[in-house]
C-alpha cells in the first residue's frame, strides 16, 4: 500500500504526510506501463513525473523514487489505456516573476490525461479529482469510442489562458478550451495522414506542431478572434522509411479509426523543437533523423540511424545544452551534438 501527498509535503521530505487540505489515502500499487500505453510520460515544471500504467495515470518523485499518487481513469464500458498525459505548464504571470505555481495549494495541480476510447480527463492530481471531461464522441454526436483513441496532447497558451491540443483517431487535430465551460474550439482533419506527435514552440507558447507518419507537417498557431493561422509543411523521409510504412499499411491489423499508436506500434515519427534556435525542428523517422528549418520549410541535415542501433522511437532537446536525445526501440539512448 502507498499514501498520496501534496507536492508541497514532498518538497518538504514527508511524502507520506498528506498536506495542508488533504489527508493520506490509501490505495493499490499500479502495475507497470504496457505497450498500450505507448511510452506516454510528462514531467512537470516542480519535477513531478506521470506516466500511463494501464488505465491509470501514476505520479511519483523521480529524485527520491517514490510514489505520490494514482489517478484512475474512471471506468468505461471496456478497460481502456492512457495512451498521452500532459501536465499544464505554469501560468505567465507565476512564471515572469520566478514563482512556480504548482506548489501553491491553493491551486489546482492539473493535468491531461487521454485514453484509447478518445477520452480526456482534466484534473486535478492535487485532490485526485476529474476537474473536467473533454469527449469528442459527444460532441461530434458519434457512439462512445468510434471517434478513436487520443495519440497526443499538448498545451498551446491562448489569450484566455491554456488551450488544449490533442490527435484523435488517425488524424484529427482538435483545439480544446478547458476552462468552465469546456468545449472543442477548432478541428482539422489531416486524413489521409496518420498523426504522431505534438510540441509546443519555446520561444512561442502559441505555436504547435504536428507530424504524420508520410512526413506532413501542421504549424498551427491559434488567433485573438478564435481562428487558427496555419502552415502545411512536407519532411521528406527516406525511401526506406516508406517502403516499410507501405508494408505496414497493408498488414495492418488494427480497425480504423485506430490512432498511430495502435496501427503502427513499430512506426513512430516524432519532433522537437530546438530551444536554443527559433523555427528548428528535429524530426524523427524510424531510420533518420532530420533537421528542419520551419522558416524555410526545408530539411538543413539528414542522418541515417546509427549502426547497431534500434529505430529510432523519441527525440527530446536539452533545454541547456546543444545536444540531442534519441530513444531507440531496443531501449538504447543516443546523444547527439551539433558539428562546430
Amino acid at each position: 500500500m502507498a499514501s498520496c501527498a501534496s507536492p508541497s509535503s514532498r518538497l518538504h521530505g514527508n511524502a507520506a504526510g498528506g498536506g495542508a487540505g488533504g489527508s493520506a489515502t490509501a490505495m493499490m500499487l499500479p502495475g507497470p506501463p504496457g505497450r498500450g500505453n505507448g511510452g506516454c510520460i510528462d514531467l512537470s515544471p516542480a519535477g513531478l513525473l506521470a506516466h500511463g500504467a494501464g488505465s491509470s495515470v501514476v505520479i511519483s518523485d523521480p529524485r527520491t523514487m517514490q510514489l505520490l499518487c494514482v489517478l484512475p481513469m474512471p471506468s468505461s464500458s471496456l478497460a481502456s489505456f492512457v495512451t498521452a498525459v500532459r501536465w499544464v505548464p505554469p501560468s505567465s504571470r507565476f512564471h515572469a516573476a520566478g514563482i512556480d505555481d504548482d506548489d501553491d495549494e491553493r491551486r489546482p495541480l492539473r493535468l491531461a490525461a487521454g485514453d484509447r476510447h478518445g477520452r480526456i480527463a482534466v484534473w486535478d492530481a492535487r485532490a485526485r479529482l476529474v476537474l473536467h471531461w473533454l469527449n469528442l464522441d459527444e460532441t461530434r454526436g458519434v457512439a462512445p469510442g468510434s471517434g478513436g483513441g487520443v495519440q497526443d496532447l499538448c498545451w498551446i497558451h491562448h489569450a484566455s489562458g491554456w488551450l488544449l491540443a490533442s490527435i484523435h483517431g488517425p488524424s484529427l487535430l482538435c483545439i480544446w478550451e478547458t476552462s468552465n465551460n469546456p468545449s472543442v474550439l477548432w478541428m482539422f482533419d489531416a486524413s489521409p495522414e496518420y498523426l504522431s506527435c505534438l510540441r509546443r514552440d519555446p520561444f512561442d507558447a502559441r505555436h504547435l506542431c504536428a507530424i504524420g507518419l508520410r512526413g506532413f507537417l501542421l504549424s498551427a498557431i491559434p488567433r485573438p478572434d478564435s481562428d487558427i493561422s496555419l502552415q502545411e509543411h512536407r519532411v521528406t523521409c527516406g525511401a526506406s522509411d516508406i517502403t516499410e510504412l507501405q508494408r505496414l499499411e497493408k498488414e495492418i491489423a488494427a480497425p480504423p479509426p485506430s490512432p498511430a499508436l495502435a496501427a503502427f506500434p513499430a512506426f513512430t515519427p516524432k519532433l522537437c523543437f530546438s530551444p536554443l534556435w527559433r523555427n528548428i525542428l528535429y524530426v524523427t523517422f524510424p531510420r533518420e533523423l532530420i533537421v528542419f528549418d520551419l522558416n524555410y520549410s526545408t530539411a538543413l541535415s539528414v542522418t541515417p540511424l546509427p549502426r547497431g542501433f534500434g529505430k529510432f522511437s523519441d527525440v527530446m532537446s536539452d533545454p541547456d545544452f546543444d545536444l540531442l536525445y534519441c530513444t531507440h526501440i531496443d531501449g538504447k539512448l543516443s546523444i547527439w551534438k551539433r558539428k562546430e
